[in-house]
């Protein structure tokens, strides 16, 4: 979707519909995997008694995606005016992404 999006033309309602669409698929994913951790944290024994060790990690899990989205917001015009060319800037899009898809496999290879 982030190639298709980096190639489009500059028409402001083609790229407004896809980066709905594009945020759809990453906003979805991102907050399921935030409250399956939330879910998953919540059976274990140690923290299942006790709600303010719960809610303590569900607020660095929250966190830690809340930095990482404003790091991201800070390297977008370092990449772009480095660069000079928008495509730089969904190329890091993309690698991001596989990041991610990397980190996440095992655990959905395990489970």
């Amino acid at each position: 979707m982030l190639f298709i999006f980096s190639s489009l033309a500059n028409n402001k309602a083609i790229n407004g519909f896809v980066m709905a669409v594009t945020g759809v698929f990453i906003g979805g994913p991102a907050n399921m995997i935030s409250a399956a951790i939330t879910a998953d944290l919540g059976r274990q024994e140690v923290l299942a008694a006790n709600d303010q060790a719960l809610s303590t990690v569900t607020g660095i899990v929250d966190g830690t995606g809340s930095f990482g989205a404003a790091i991201g917001q800070v390297l977008i015009p370092v990449i772009e005016k480095r660069w000079h060319d928008w495509r730089f800037v969904f190329y890091f899009f993309v690698l991001m992404t596989f990041v991610t898809c990397c980190c996440v496999l095992p655990l959905f290879v395990r489970e």
